[in-house]
Formats: structure tokens, sequence, C-alpha cells
């Protein structure tokens, strides 16, 4: 008798772990609510998150935090954001803890507070996520609730190029060209705008160009300095669109009359 109530209970709990999803559904669900956050279908990917963000899943409550954060406008709610990207970043979830940051350093959805935005940005920054690396940069050149020191500013942009984040090599390039708390060296300036614009960063392909047009740092190259400013050009930089059109205008090109047309109504 007791083997038959034995056999009955393991049947039972069998279905209904069948029914709840076990941790592979879990995480199946999981994905599918990101994958519908990024295809913009986000009721729908609220419905598929919102029960593993409860359970404790952080990933989950990460994405639900973006879903009031960013989703559509009917569901955005700064202050409930906070609370979902707190549970996410309390389980050590490097994204949540960086956007915890960006909310302090803000004042969206909780006070503003720049010492506790810091403190995110160190957590997440400790688990390797570039824009954090990058953001305290930020807060140690510009001085955000700290005394500014750029060799600090620094060390945290080497890191963050690292990562690959393309302003953090604009920013450490913009040092030593203009001698920002070190000794002005155009070699290392170029070397930086190169990664930087090789990155896709169209401030740094404009300065690339212009540093090879010019000379400075590096060996004179007209064919370069062109092939930069049209990359700037293409990614939206005004005086890279400029310049594009001056050196082809010098060229004979007749694309320059455009170029220029453009630049000069994008510097308006």
């Amino acid at each position: 008798m007791k083997s038959i109530w034995k056999q009955s209970a393991i049947i039972l709990l069998a279905v209904a772990a069948l029914q709840a999803g076990g941790p592979e559904a879990k995480g199946e669900g999981v994905e599918e609510g990101v994958r519908l956050f990024k295809a913009g279908r986000y009721d729908r990917s609220y419905e598929i998150l919102i029960p593993a963000a409860k359970a404790g899943d952080a990933r989950a409550q990460f994405y639900v935090g973006l879903l009031y954060d960013m989703g559509s406008i009917a569901m955005m709610d700064k202050a409930r954001a906070v609370e979902w990207y707190r549970k996410a970043a309390e389980q050590g979830y490097a994204d949540a803890q960086y956007d915890m940051g960006v909310m302090f350093s803000k004042g969206e959805g909780i006070y503003k507070d720049l010492e506790e935005a810091r403190h995110w940005y160190e957590k997440a920054a400790a688990r390797g996520h570039g824009y954090a690396l990058y953001n305290l940069g930020v807060v140690w050149e510009k001085g955000y609730g700290v005394t500014p020191d750029w060799k600090k500013a620094r060390e945290y942009y080497r890191q963050a190029l690292a990562k690959g984040v393309a302003k953090a090599g604009y920013n450490l390039a913009n040092h030593y060209y203009l001698g920002k708390g070190v000794e002005q060296n155009l070699s290392k300036a170029y070397d930086y705008y190169r990664r930087a614009a090789e990155l896709g960063h169209p401030g740094a392909q404009f300065h690339l160009g212009w540093m090879l047009e010019q000379g400075e740092g590096v060996k004179r190259n007209e064919s370069q300095a062109l092939r930069w400013y049209r990359e700037s050009a293409l990614n939206g930089s005004k005086k890279g669109t400029w310049n594009y059109g001056l050196m082809l205008e010098r060229r004979g090109d007749p694309e320059a009359a455009y170029w220029k047309k453009r630049g000069s109504m994008e510097k308006k």
C-alpha cells in the first residue's frame, strides 16, 4: 500500500513539474521574453518575463526593469524600473548594476545621488562592464561627486577601450592631443583616435582625418585623410562632412558640391 502511495506521489510531482516548467523551460521562457523585447513586442515580453522575474531570475528582472525604463510609453515607470534593476543588481547582474548607476546619476525614478551612482558603476566595472568603466572615467575627469583626477580617468578609459568602448578611446586621444592633465603627445593621440575610429566613433574619424591631412603626429597622407573624413561624414560628423567636401573640391571631384552643401546645412 505504501509503495502505491509513493508511486502516486512521484507521478503527481512529475506532472506538477512539467506544468510549472523546470529550469530549462524557465530559461527558454526568459530567452523568448528577451527576444520579444528586442523585437519591440513589449506587452508580450512582459507577460513572459514577469513570472521568472518574480521567481528571482536576475536576467528576467533586468529586462522587466528595461521594459519599465524604456519600453512602450504606456508601460513607462522609472520608479518601477529602479525596483527591478535593484533586484537584479543585488544578485550581481552587471547590466543592472550599470543602470542603477545611470538612474542615480540622472535622478530618474529615484533621488539623484552621484556617490550612489559611482558605487553601482564600480560594482559593474568590477565585473568588466565596459560602459561602467567608461562612466567612471567621466566621473573622475569631470569631478562628479569626487575631486577631479585625470590620471584615474585615463586608467578607466583604457580599461573601457579594451572592452571595445569607442568613446573611451576618443576621450583618451583628446587628453593627449590637448595635453589635459598630461604632457601633450600627438603620436599617442593619433594612436587613440585611430583605435576609436576603427570602432566607429565619428569624432575620432574626423580627428584622424585631420591629423593625416595636416601631418600631426603622423606622416601626412591625403588619401587616408580623405578616407577617414568620408567615414566620419557617413557616421554623422558635421566637421567631417564639411572637410570631406573641401578635399573633394580641391581634387576637382564633382561630388564636392553635394558634400559641402550637406556639411553647410549640418553646421547650422
